[in-house]
């Protein structure tokens, strides 16, 4: 779902201005965009899935529910919600009475840094990488993987048969995994 913003090009002015006037369509934004480097994220402090997600969902949830984006400026909407999630995991951790030492500290710093990049410099790559499929492969690729269409309703929507849409795709993800291949977390965070 990520990868959906980029082909739709979503900017974090479109989320905010979305959640301002009060409209849902902000909060599945936001998710499509933040939501796998979040868990990622958090995954880096917890090493535990499950309760990563947990929080990422309970941070957009409380984002949402107590419109903390109103006093967002989209050039820190980024930051704002990596550093929401730091401080969810570092508390959760305190929690459960699990102390860091400091390498484990200097490591989660990096990690960051890291889901920053996969974020911000990722999303840049893939749509290049996107840009880059012929047209009806593109749009198979942003149909099935990105949209979740079933592979009947992307033939009816492009007018192909279903062995034709099986056929651009496996063309399609070859392609994505071949350019993408120097960032092959990319290709799996965005298209897996």
């Amino acid at each position: 779902m990520l990868a959906k913003l980029l082909l739709n090009m979503v900017s974090n002015q479109s989320i905010i201005d979305n959640m301002q006037r009060g409209d849902k369509k902000g909060m599945d934004l936001l998710f499509s965009r933040y939501y796998k480097p979040l868990v990622l994220f958090g995954n880096a402090y917890l090493n535990d899935i499950h309760t990563s997600e947990d929080i990422v969902q309970d941070k957009f949830i409380q984002f949402w529910n107590e419109k903390l984006y109103e006093n967002i400026n989209s050039k820190s909407l980024s930051s704002y919600l990596f550093t929401l999630v730091k401080n969810a995991c570092l508390n959760h951790i305190k929690k459960n009475d699990v102390l860091a030492n400091s390498a484990e500290v200097e490591f989660m710093d990096l990690a960051e840094e890291e889901a920053k990049r996969i974020a911000e410099e990722g999303i840049l790559k893939v749509k290049e990488a996107l840009k880059e499929l012929p047209e009806k492969t593109r749009q198979v690729v942003k149909y099935v993987m990105i949209q979740n269409m079933q592979y009947k309703e992307a033939a009816e929507e492009l007018d192909v048969s279903v062995n034709t849409i099986k056929t651009l795709l496996k063309h399609g993800l070859k392609k994505l995994r071949t350019d993408l291949k120097d960032n092959k977390d990319l290709f799996y965070l965005f298209f897996m």
